[in-house]
């Protein structure tokens, strides 16, 4: 994996500890976690084990990475679920 993509990565991942706290658990907890496709074949695996139909999915955005040897690679934030919580009929965010 590129130094760019990694260190996109690690950013990311950096900011939802920092939200949500590194003792969570990523899957089951709010926060969420990086998921890494690097060829067409992954979808599957996702689809298989973390129950996510990737055919369905609407991305919130997408970011271009652009690698210093000229490729390039996207970054899409997919939201899952909901961070809201209801409290005695108001909606508060959460964050």
């Amino acid at each position: 994996m590129l130094h760019e993509v990694q260190k996109t990565i690690q950013g990311i991942l950096q900011i939802i500890d920092n939200q949500y706290g590194t003792g969570r658990n990523k899957y089951k907890d709010n926060g969420g976690y990086v998921v890494v496709v690097e060829k067409k074949e992954d979808f599957q695996e996702i689809k298989d084990k973390v129950h996510i139909n990737c055919d369905d999915i609407i991305a919130e955005y997408v970011d271009k990475i652009v690698c210093s040897n000229g490729e390039i690679y996207t970054n899409s934030l997919i939201l899952l679920n909901s961070d809201y919580l209801k409290e005695q009929g108001k909606k508060l965010n959460y964050l």
